[in-house]
C-alpha cells in the first residue's frame, strides 16, 4: 500500500548558510516548475508515469523505466530512510561556509525513488537506515529546496521572514 500524502504542509525553514545559492539551482523549465511550485507551497510532489505507475525523480520529460512521455504530479508525504550520506568538512562555495561540517543524505522515500538534500538537523547522529522526514528551506531570494530532518526532531515555528 502506498503511503498517503502528509496531512499537514512539510515545515518550512530559512536556509541558514550566506548569500543566496538560488544560482546554485537548476533552471526552472516547463517540466521542473511544478516540482518547484509545490515546494513554494510546502509540499513535495513526483512525477508519476501514466505507462507504468512508477514515480519518479529527478523530473524527466521521459520515463527512465518505460519511457512514456506522460505523467502526472502526486502528492508524497516526505518521509524516508537515509539510503547513504556524505560529510562536507570543507566548503566549496561561500553560501555554505556557515554550514561547515554539513551532511548531504541520499533518503530513500517512503514511495520508492531516491532523492538527495541537506541533512538540516541530526547530521552528528546520521546513519545507514536512519528514518528522516523532508522540509522545505527558503533561500533568501525566495527559491525553496528540499532539505531533510531526522524523523524525531521537533517541529519548529513556522518561520516568520518571507511569510
Amino acid at each position: 500500500m502506498a503511503p498517503s500524502p502528509p496531512e499537514q504542509d512539510l515545515e518550512l525553514r530559512d536556509f541558514p548558510g550566506s548569500g543566496d545559492p538560488g544560482s546554485l539551482l537548476p533552471v526552472r523549465t516547463r517540466e521542473l516548475a511544478p516540482f518547484l511550485d509545490a515546494l513554494a507551497q510546502r509540499r513535495l510532489v513526483l512525477q508519476c508515469c501514466e505507462g507504468c505507475g512508477r514515480l519518479r525523480h529527478p523530473i524527466a520529460p521521459v520515463c527512465p523505466y518505460c519511457r512514456a512521455r506522460e505523467w502526472r504530479w502526486r502528492d508524497c508525504c516526505g518521509a524516508g530512510t537515509v539510503h547513504s550520506w556524505v560529510r562536507y568538512r570543507r566548503s566549496y562555495l561561500p553560501e555554505f561556509e556557515p554550514l561547515m561540517p554539513y551532511v548531504v543524505v541520499c533518503v530513500e522515500l517512503a514511495e520508492g525513488p531516491r532523492m538527495f538534500g541537506r541533512l538540516a538537523d541530526g547530521a552528528d547522529d546520521v546513519r545507514i537506515g536512519m528514518p528522516v522526514r523532508a522540509i522545505v528551506e527558503r533561500c533568501a531570494g525566495g527559491d525553496c529546496v528540499v532539505a531533510f530532518v531526522a524523523a524525531d526532531a521537533q517541529l519548529r515555528p513556522p518561520c516568520s521572514a518571507h511569510s
